[in-house]
């Protein structure tokens, strides 16, 4: 019996609503980036950082959830070894067939993406990195592809500052059957001084290859090393990148054990979004 998509547009629009396909992998999975404004934060540990996040992007409109972890691993001095893994589940639709006009049945298309990545410290101060994803996605029950992607990045950091510059997404286009859509590809520049002990500014500046730059600006202070309170703005000038937000965090940090919260808000369509992580680092 052939299905009768009645809101098959409306799926496809989830997909393309920033004009490419795939827009979970703009989406910061670490909830201290996300707190700062979505500028990408790099890890401070010395040798292990794992955690694990929950998320409600968009409720308000969307409402999307998120959920998935990430681990890096340091090995010696040099290498740095990262595993992610997430799942970024859009709310259900129904489904109407050619028999019933409505109580059909119900499908919430979802993206998955697992990657894996490592860097490598040249000097003391100069870093590479790669990384590689494999992208699941499905926008209907006989609608989905997948796909493989993957980041470069090149790093100078000194004691209280640092700065990076990065190709993300990079890799073919997704097809759910038909013509293939293209993923959210962009470069970046991104820079975090620490001015003063305890506190860390951050910036970002991403440059989509489908013509839309995005500017992320983030604060953190800690207080003796225990909490940390952060902040960030997000800037977009157009729908097909992340639409522009403010946003407020909190983390907490004890022997080891981290738990991380950030809020969104001063955004329409993204206001109310949370992210929680609890991780332990060392």
């Amino acid at each position: 019996m052939k299905k009768i998509f009645v809101v098959f547009s409306l799926v496809l629009l989830w997909q393309v609503s920033y004009a490419q396909a795939v827009p979970a992998l703009l989406i910061p999975s670490d909830t201290r980036s996300m707190a700062m404004g979505g500028v990408t934060m790099q890890t401070e540990a010395d040798k292990l950082d794992v955690q694990a996040f929950y998320g409600m992007w968009a409720p308000k409109t969307a409402d999307n959830t998120m959920i998935g972890g990430n681990a890096f691993i340091r090995f010696g001095e040099k290498l740095g070894v990262s595993l992610e893994g997430r799942v970024f589940k859009d709310k259900p639709y129904e489904v109407i067939t050619s028999q019933a006009l409505s109580g059909g049945t119900t499908f919430s298309p979802m993206d998955m993406i697992v990657g894996a990545g490592a860097s490598y410290s040249l000097t003391k101060a100069f870093t590479i990195g790669a990384k590689a994803r494999m992208v699941q996605s499905a926008i209907a029950a006989d609608a989905k592809g997948s796909t493989f992607c993957g980041d470069v990045s090149f790093t100078y950091s000194r004691d209280f500052y640092s700065a990076t510059i990065a190709m993300r997404n990079l890799g073919g286009r997704i097809s759910y059957g038909g013509a293939g859509y293209t993923l959210p590809a962009l470069a970046a520049l991104q820079g975090e001084v620490k001015p003063v002990e305890g506190l860390t500014a951050a910036a970002e500046v991403d440059l989509l290859f489908a013509g839309c730059a995005m500017g992320s600006l983030g604060l953190e202070y800690g207080i003796a090393d225990i909490v940390f309170l952060r902040g960030g703005l997000h800037y977009c000038n157009s729908s097909k990148g992340i639409p522009t937000y403010a946003s407020l965090g909190l983390g907490l940090q004890f022997a080891g054990v981290h738990l991380d919260a950030a809020f969104l808000t001063a955004s329409k369509t993204l206001g109310n979004s949370l992210m929680f992580t609890l991780g332990y680092a060392f």
